[in-house]
């Protein structure tokens, strides 16, 4: 699959965890593989990039072809301000931004690919603003065994954590990808 035509590719690679150093050969590090495939680190093309549209900032993510708001704590974000699970959904089914309406709240594995595994508190790399730092995230994946545990993602570094639904997290939306 050749990443370097800028043709639209419905299957996706997985982005790179952001991993650089070697603790083992073997390890991550060693590899740095994913996105984008057959590149070395140096002539890494970027992954994440900013616009502007009808006035809000998003990020797209070219490794995954999703949107997100850039800035964690903005309107898109319910302002920063924690929320239940059902509210969590609700609010991104709702949500009208950048000229879209048809954002979402993202599943566990699309909300852990925007995390960089070379970073701590927060584990999210530039051009993401205003992440609240050592926060759960809600996800809209639900625990396997338990109904009412939701899984969520930590900010400070890469732990997911089974929260209760009635419980209350931050929320960053996300579109596309479906």
């Amino acid at each position: 699959m050749d990443m370097e035509t800028k043709q639209t590719i419905l299957t996706r690679l997985l982005p790179k965890t952001g991993q650089t150093t070697v603790r083992r050969a073997g390890d991550d590090g060693t590899y740095q593989s994913g996105w984008w495939k057959g590149k070395s680190v140096s002539d890494n093309l970027e992954r994440f990039i900013s616009k502007t549209l009808d006035g809000d900032d998003v990020v797209i993510d070219k490794a995954t072809s999703l949107m997100w708001p850039k800035d964690f704590t903005g309107s898109a974000a319910n302002s920063g301000n924690i929320i239940n699970w059902n509210g969590a959904i609700d609010f991104c089914i709702s949500l009208s931004f950048a000229g879209f309406s048809d954002w979402r709240l993202p599943n566990i594995l699309e909300l852990i690919s925007i995390w960089d595994s070379s970073l701590t508190n927060p584990g999210i790399p530039s051009p993401f603003i205003n992440v609240v730092n050592s926060q759960y995230y809600w996800s809209s994946t639900s625990s396997p065994e338990i109904y009412t545990e939701k899984v969520c993602c930590y900010t400070y570094y890469l732990y997911l954590a089974l929260r209760e639904r009635s419980g209350v997290n931050y929320l960053l939306p996300v579109r596309g990808g479906v």
